[in-house]
């Protein structure tokens, strides 16, 4: 698929006898970029459309498919894919995600509502009563199907989908008192600052930590540090472990996925942080939060 598109790219760019520079500034990217398209490499997915409207074909086209052809999209995002390098796939499924979502909020092809558009920074700045207030530039999407939360920035972004289950989303929640355990663990003095202390190791190989390996770097309190990892461990946070030494059993902490805080805070801050970015096609009536308990409290006061 790579090859194939390379190939059509030149091929199409020789036909309209165009160089390397010109279809660049067509585009908006040095002549070096389309020389490595050329080469094998693949344009940002965001630049696909553009890159099809000057070249005079579509994008089915530019990846060698006829028109009219039925084409397997998971197969064809699979396999463009694979064609962008491994260190920036990530961003460019995030940013595939964002072109997507303009037609989630679209009744039809021409209504299409074009948010793939990134800033260049997650942030922006105001003022209010005298004093500078930072904005995340947030973007939202409800409806009744489902939600999208994410920022489009070229220095952060991500794009949070959350499609509704049927029996909506309160019947795959946790209690609330495992929440509020949670949350007041985190809220405890050096709770947090433990969590980042861990997370600031390598996470390969994985690593036992027994308490004062742990204390003695941070400045904590043996103690302390101790009944903060074994509250993380009873919530499955950390893992724990029992190692046996000449002095008995020593309990020893690890991280149970490391990959979970760093998005879990960031989205925390998205929630916390005011910011502008709200869009909905059509409007949401049905209750985020539409549990059986609301509801007899619903008919209580009707």
């Amino acid at each position: 698929m790579a090859g194939m598109l390379s190939e059509h790219i030149a091929a199409l760019r020789k036909e309209r006898g165009l160089t390397q520079e010109q279809l660049g500034k067509m585009v908006g990217v040095s002549a070096q970029a389309v020389g490595k398209w050329e080469k094998g490499g693949a344009p940002d997915v965001e630049l696909l459309p553009v890159l099809s409207r000057q070249l005079g074909v579509t994008i089915d086209a530019l990846f060698g498919l006829e028109g009219g052809e039925q084409v397997d999209v998971e197969d064809a995002v699979r396999r463009w894919m694979c064609t962008v390098p491994r260190e920036r796939r990530v961003d460019q499924l995030c940013r595939l995600v964002w072109s997507a979502a303009g037609a989630a909020i679209s009744s039809k092809p021409e209504d299409q509502v074009h948010i793939s558009d990134y800033e260049n920074c997650c942030e922006t700045e105001s003022t209010v009563d005298g004093k500078p207030v930072h904005w995340l530039r947030r973007t939202r999407i409800t409806m009744e199907d489902g939600t999208i939360l994410g920022i489009r920035a070229d220095d952060m972004s991500f794009a949070a989908v959350f499609p509704e289950p049927e029996a909506g989303w309160e019947s795959f929640m946790e209690s609330n008192e495992r929440y509020r355990r949670l949350f007041g663990a985190l809220a405890k003095p050096h709770c947090l600052e433990l969590l980042e202390y861990l997370h600031s190791k390598p996470p390969f190989p994985p690593r036992r930590y027994t308490p004062g390996a742990i204390a003695k770097p941070m400045g904590l309190d043996p103690a302390e540090a101790e009944g903060l990892l074994d509250e993380l461990a009873g919530l499955d946070v950390l893992g724990r472990a029992e190692l046996e030494t000449e002095d008995g059993l020593l309990h020893a902490y690890m991280l149970d996925g490391d990959e979970a805080l760093a998005p879990f805070l960031y989205l925390a801050r998205w929630l916390i942080t005011g910011g502008s970015g709200f869009l909905n096609a059509p409007y949401r009536r049905i209750p985020m939060l539409r549990g059986e308990k609301w509801k007899e409290t619903e008919k209580k006061e009707n």
